[in-house]
This record gives structure tokens, sequence and C-alpha cells, in this order.
């Protein structure tokens, strides 16, 4: 088994990731939800500015290549300065860099998505720095921040991304408070101008979805339909909300529906993904290799693991939700949530501003 080129006894989180991204319509619909939100927002005014460059910060940037979607076809007058943080050194490479460090071999796929966006100028980005930090661990002020910054609390943030990582944080962060808390309140209170807002994704816990599948096979759930208790501790988007109310922050919630697509064989390998003695049959056909690392990543466990389990939470069984879902509704769905936050600086016009864009994308959601 060790020989297989299916490594069965880790999960492979980079393979399923791209399986995933591959046929997932998430990135789509929340860069058209992104795109309605900046273009109201555009449109009364918040990106006319010609002077000082707009710092645009991703806190948990990946590969860089969504912040690069995200802020397409938008006009910052001003031009653009993004400061992108992650902890995974294979997306950002091994140390800070900027744009002065242009070297071609062995730039990390952040650099590459970043160098490239700034040649093409797809978008106005005039300049750029890659930081690692670790959102259970580093200050995020001293990391998304110079010294002068945070010595004259500049608060030079126009826009805070932060995409799918604050699932990391449901727990205590290294000074002791709790993490979705502390993240927010750091980008509230010392990164976000007075005009900034933040705007965060996240999958929804909701039942008979791709996240209630994953939770109760990795055994955070008692049943793929999550109690309200359940729903209290592992709901991110929830989890935010209430943080912003014990902080006193304005957070507007847009949610989605999407799905995670799979391949016309997924039903044919059925028996196939449930035995790794099989799993050889699947090298030859990239579709259901593929199916297979969809499956994966919606367990985010060891295959070993998960077929050495035998409940209703192990390989075979979630096999067989995948399935289901997929004859029931053509996909597996999937909910997430874009949420505004306004930083403590925010104004009452800026507010409004908001509000209005915020109503646009609702809008858009009920006709679609």
């Amino acid at each position: 088994m060790e020989c297989m080129p299916i490594r069965t006894d880790i999960f492979e989180y980079d393979r399923s990731y791209r399986a995933y991204k591959e046929t997932a319509d998430d990135y789509e619909r929340g860069w058209l939800l992104n795109r309605t939100l900046l273009k109201s927002l555009q449109d009364q005014g918040l990106f006319s500015r010609t002077n000082p460059t707009y710092v645009v910060g991703d806190i948990g940037c990946g590969e860089g290549d969504s912040i690069v979607r995200y802020l397409q076809d938008i006009d910052f007058k001003g031009g653009l300065q993004i400061r992108a943080m992650d902890n995974y050194v294979k997306y950002i490479g091994n140390g800070p860099c900027s744009d002065d460090d242009n070297h071609l071999q062995d730039m990390s796929p952040v650099e590459k998505n970043f160098m490239q966006a700034k040649q093409s100028q797809v978008i106005p980005l005039k300049d750029y720095r890659i930081i690692y930090g670790d959102l259970t661990q580093s200050d995020i002020t001293q990391v998304m921040c110079t010294e002068e910054e945070v010595r004259q609390s500049t608060h030079p943030y126009d826009l805070v991304y932060c995409g799918h990582s604050l699932y990391y944080t449901r727990q205590q962060h290294k000074n002791g408070r709790y993490g979705i808390t502390y993240v927010l309140d750091s980008i509230a209170t010392d990164l976000l101008s007075n005009s900034g807002i933040a705007i965060l994704f996240h999958s929804c816990l909701i039942s008979d979805s791709y996240l209630s599948l994953g939770y109760f096979s990795r055994g955070m759930t008692q049943d793929v339909i999550p109690s309200k208790e359940e729903y209290q501790k592992h709901s991110t988007e929830g989890l935010i909300k209430k943080s912003c109310n014990e902080l006193g922050l304005t957070c507007y919630d847009i949610q989605y529906r999407h799905g995670m697509h799979f391949s016309k064989d997924l039903i044919k390998y059925r028996d196939v993904f449930k035995d790794p003695n099989r799993y050889d049959e699947l090298l030859d056909n990239h579709d259901a290799l593929q199916d297979f690392y969809r499956i994966l990543f919606i367990a985010h466990r060891p295959v070993e693991n998960a077929y050495a389990d035998k409940s209703p939470r192990g390989l075979s069984q979630l096999v067989d939700n995948v399935i289901d879902q997929v004859e029931k509704y053509g996909y597996v769905q999937m909910f997430s949530c874009m949420q505004v936050v306004l930083g403590r600086q925010g104004s009452d016009e800026l507010k409004r501003k908001v509000e209005v864009a915020v109503d646009t994308c609702r809008n858009k959601i009920s006709y679609e």
C-alpha cells in the first residue's frame, strides 16, 4: 500500500483541494457577489481618490489568485498595494518578500500571481508584500502593519479580505483571547481606515450539505443534521456574527448556495472509492481520480483512517452519502456566506453606502 501513487496514510490536502477547486463554483459565485458589492461602492464614490495608493490586505491568502480576481473590474484610481499573509510556506515561500524580490526562478505561487498581475495590469497593482503569519499565533497588527504604522496608529487598510481561514481560529489564540474575536478586533480596531471594510468568505454549516457531511465524518457532530448546540459551536459564520456583536462591530451577512460537481463516472466507481485495494483502477481515469479526491476533501481524513472506520462516519457511508446528494441535486450542496464588517473608524455615511451595496447583493441572489 505504501508504494501506491495515492497516499492512504495521510490526508493529501493539496491534491484534494485542487480537485475540489476544479469543479466547485464557490469562487465564481463569491467573485460575482464581491464584484457586485465593490461596484455598488464604487458607484457611490468610495474608490475615487487618486492618492494615496489603496491598501488591501489578504489574510489567509492561499496562492493569491483569489484576491487578484476579486479586485478586477474596479477602478481603483490611486492604484493598489496588496499585503498578503499566510502560514503555508508552499504557497508564500520561505520569508517576507515584496515586488523588489524579483527572482523568476523558485517563485512561490503567490509571488507568481502577483508579479503577473502587476506586469499585465489586470488590476492596477503598484506593489505588494507577502508575509508569513499564523492566525492562531501571530500578532495580526504587528504582522500586517509597518513599525511606523503601528507607532502612529495610521489604520492603513481600505479593504481586508479573509477567505476560508477563520475556521482555524475557533479556538484560543496564543495571546489567550478567543481566536475569531481577536482577529476581528485587530482588523476593525487597528487595520481598517475610516472608509475601510473587511470582506469575509466562509462555508456555512447547513444540513444536507458538503459541510454537514464533512463535519459528521470527522466526528465534529453526532449526526449529519447538526444540533443547535453543534451549530453554535462550529458554525464559522455564526461565530463571526457573535464575535461582532460582542465587539460592537457592524456585520452584514449575504448567504448563497452553490455546488461541488462530480463526473459522470462517480456512480460507476462507487465500490472502487470504498476499497483502497482497488485504487490502482483510478490511476488511468482522471475524472474518477478527481472525484475520489473531492470525496476526500469532504472527509478531511486519511484514507486508512476513514476506511477502518466502519461506523456511519466511515469511508463507505461517506461515498454513499455523496452519491445520494449527487443523485438528488445533481451535485453536493454547498452553502457559503459573504460577510462585510465595518471598522471602528467607519462613519455613518460609510455604513449607509455599505447597506446599499449589501442590499444590491441580496437582491442579486434572490433573482438567481
